[in-house]
């Protein structure tokens, strides 16, 4: 426990009496003088405080050493529960993350059945394994296995608001996910299309009632956009003279906003769109926009009648796929248009996508 010089210029410390920074040579003058008071805790991390007078360091260091004791002596925690740290957490989520409700859902499926009434303090690694066993041990919605990118997603969950938590000090005990093994899988797994399996879906597309619902799909084949930026899509980023589409950076998965031509294929599609519009969204059910998780009905419907098991990102992989092996792009440009935020992500994909001979029926 100490009281130390607090220089503002180099955030460094000094020896109390000491006239000037050893590190950036700052004057400690009366009018500008600041102290950090730091205290050990009884878990080995220390807490510090920077105030403005030596008489308020002594107040507040001497608070400090009796809120250590007490909680040493008399066990009196001030922990939040893990359900109170969420509900912050979702808060702050709904404005800071675009994935929040997918967050949302991990955390109402896998987390609060087996944590919600635990102290933050009180959980432990044994606590979180019991949430990632029960998901290995069970079937999702569809009667199928967990897939190990699932459970991995869980844990970080579980990890992420134990740090948030702690950098907003709510909680400053260690991270119990920490000690958790994380999952192993190969994500590399790429449902491109065949020639067949394209034609087949494309004809069900066609002929499918819920015509707004099927040119999102259509809008996935033809350009390779993942869904969530294809449902925040807005009319005012679509240059239909100079055919041009405008994908800003909140919604992209690496945030960098983008440009890009429309091909023909996908022009006829955002053609379509206009005449059904209702709103600002270019794709929209007649109540309003498609959430990315709402959309997920749709799509599993239009996957049934057209007999396929592949995901919607597979959409993703099938255009790199087709265009890819078409020869007629070269490295960069498939990057562009794929939004990758380094070249060694397109690099090493396409080779995992050109197994299959395409036609760049998908331009």
């Amino acid at each position: 426990m100490s009281i130390t010089l607090h220089c503002p210029i180099c955030k460094s410390g000094a020896k109390i009496g000491t006239k000037q920074c050893k590190k950036c040579n700052n004057k400690f003058k009366p009018s500008n003088r600041k102290y950090r008071v730091t205290v050990a805790l009884s878990n080995g991390k220390r807490k510090s405080k920077i105030v403005e007078s030596f008489e308020l360091a002594k107040r507040v260091e001497a608070k400090l050493k009796t809120e250590s004791i007490e909680q040493d002596l008399f066990n009196i925690q001030k922990t939040l529960s893990i359900s109170d740290v969420w509900e912050k957490y979702l808060a702050w989520a709904k404005i800071n993350k675009k994935s929040w409700e997918t967050d949302q859902d991990r955390w109402m499926n896998h987390v609060k059945p087996l944590l919600r009434s635990m102290m933050m303090d009180k959980v432990t690694p044994l606590d979180i394994e019991k949430v990632l066993n029960k998901m290995l041990g069970s079937d999702n919605r569809i009667g199928k296995p967990y897939a190990p990118q699932t459970v991995k997603h869980v844990l970080n969950l579980q990890k992420r608001i134990f740090n948030w938590a702690t950098r907003r000090d709510l909680y400053t005990g260690l991270n119990p996910c920490l000690k958790v093994k994380t999952p192993k899988f190969d994500n590399r797994v790429n449902n491109t299309l065949s020639k067949i399996e394209l034609k087949n879906l494309l004809s069900v597309l066609d002929s499918w009632e819920n015509q707004r619902g099927a040119l999102v799909v259509k809008f996935a084949l033809y350009t390779g956009k993942r869904r969530g930026e294809i449902l925040s899509l807005k009319w005012k980023n679509i240059d239909l003279e100079n055919r041009l589409m405008t994908f800003q950076g909140m919604n992209t998965k690496d945030g960098r906003s983008q440009t890009l031509p429309v091909g023909q294929k996908a022009y006829n599609v955002l053609l379509t769109a206009l005449n059904l519009r209702i709103g600002d969204q270019v794709f929209s059910s007649q109540n309003g926009p498609y959430s990315p998780n709402g959309f997920n009905s749709i799509w599993k419907r239009i996957r049934r009648k057209a007999k396929l098991t592949i995901r919607f990102h597979d959409l993703r992989h099938t255009y790199a796929s087709y265009l890819a092996s078409s020869g007629k792009v070269d490295i960069y440009t498939l990057k562009e248009l794929l939004g990758h935020s380094t070249i060694e992500i397109t690099v090493c994909t396409p080779g995992q996508w050109c197994l299959k001979e395409g036609c760049g029926g998908c331009r």
